[in-house]
């Protein structure tokens, strides 16, 4: 049975819906309706090549676990006290999926398009995220005729393309190559994946998963002679690298090294300096100053927190000496590791400085904390 997923999404949100929506943005219904008219085929477009880049294992884990009851009722999404966390966990949720860079270049693009504010542009996405998960999800497991697994929804994403390249408003995909939203995309590693064949199920997966994708590049390059071998170690190396950040970033500790392949371990670079593990400490950095920024709730709190700041501080001036010892084929991954930390720790830096009188205590240590990471992920 043929379905645009383009229009069941924009279905969701129309009649009523369109102007709580609105409401919620703060923007009128006609500039609400033509940023819906942009954001949805953009969303769909970017989690389609995000997931063809790891074989759609990411985005069928988070398929599978989204929640899509509340499709039942959707103006409960868009109003009451709920709707701001909705909000938030959609866009942390695509920038696990898709990249921070790429979630702010399609926010960018919505906003430049339609005319509407940026912060309008940015909640939108976020509050379309469970939508549209939630919309795929019963596509897949719900009689869709689609295998419940990431073949299917690839399968369930190829189907729409066409769909989706019509919806798109004219001008906007010209809108999106300027923002750069395809480019942070594909730097997740799809270029990666596919150079090496498609051998790993999932760059942002289980580092089993990366050692998978080396012990196969390098099964490759061994039947076809020693020149592709090269070109192809340095690829299973930052495939290794990205799962290894990628265990980081999520919050999974430290890669199970006897998991991985004898292919993986001898590509991978060691970010170990000086008895120091590198990759592990800027992965504790990030979690203790998200674990402290979000315990700041008012100038009390803000106060407190300025001894676990000033000790991050340290930690990251003591990690500065290490950087240039580091392997050149490491420093380029580990500085995108850092750089999806910092996106992800902004928005809950700006949201606790908008705490009356919290940012004039936070600022004098946070801010140039904050720019001593800037420099290892430039």
């Amino acid at each position: 049975m043929s379905f645009n997923l383009v229009d069941l999404v924009k279905d969701q949100l129309g009649g009523p819906a369109l102007g709580q929506l609105g409401a919620l943005l703060g923007e009128d219904n006609s500039k609400t309706e033509s940023a819906l008219g942009a954001a949805i085929p953009g969303l769909l477009s970017g989690l389609s090549s995000s997931a063809r880049a790891d074989g759609g294992a990411s985005l069928f884990n988070s398929v599978k676990d989204q929640d899509d009851s509340f499709l039942d009722n959707i103006g409960g999404l868009l109003t009451g006290d709920s709707s701001q966390a909705v909000t938030d966990q959609g866009n942390d949720l695509l920038g696990n999926l898709l990249g921070s860079g790429a979630v702010g270049g399609l926010t960018s693009a919505i906003a430049s398009l339609t005319g509407i504010g940026g912060k309008s542009s940015s909640g939108l996405v976020g509050i379309l995220a469970p939508i549209v998960l939630g919309m795929i999800k019963r596509k897949i497991f719900g009689g869709g005729g689609f295998s419940q697994n990431a073949g299917g929804l690839l399968g369930l994403l190829d189907s729409q393309q066409d769909n989706v390249q019509s919806a798109m408003p004219a001008g906007f995909a010209d809108q999106l190559q300027s923002s750069g939203f395809m480019d942070h995309i594909s730097k997740l590693g799809g270029d990666v994946t596919a150079a090496a064949g498609d051998a790993a199920s999932s760059v942002g997966g289980a580092v089993s998963s990366a050692g998978n994708a080396a012990a196969s590049a390098g099964e490759a390059a061994a039947s076809s002679g020693g020149g592709i071998m090269r070109k192809l170690l340095p690829i299973a190396a930052i495939v290794a690298i990205a799962a290894f950040g990628w265990k980081f970033m999520s919050g999974g500790g430290a890669p199970d090294m006897e998991s991985m392949t004898d292919a993986a371990k001898g590509a991978m670079p060691s970010l170990e300096v000086e008895g120091t593990d590198v990759g592990a400490a800027f992965g504790d950095i990030f979690s203790s100053a998200t674990d402290t920024v979000s315990g700041i709730t008012d100038v009390d709190s803000a106060k407190a927190a300025i001894p676990s700041f000033e000790g991050i501080s340290g930690k990251v001036d003591g990690l500065s000496g290490l950087w240039d010892k580091i392997p050149e084929a490491g420093r380029g991954p580990l500085g995108g590791m850092i750089t999806e930390g910092i996106g992800k720790l902004t928005p809950a830096l700006d949201k606790a400085n908008e705490i009356p009188g919290v940012s004039g205590i936070l600022e004098p240590i946070v801010g140039p904390l904050m720019e001593k990471l800037q420099g290892f992920a430039q």
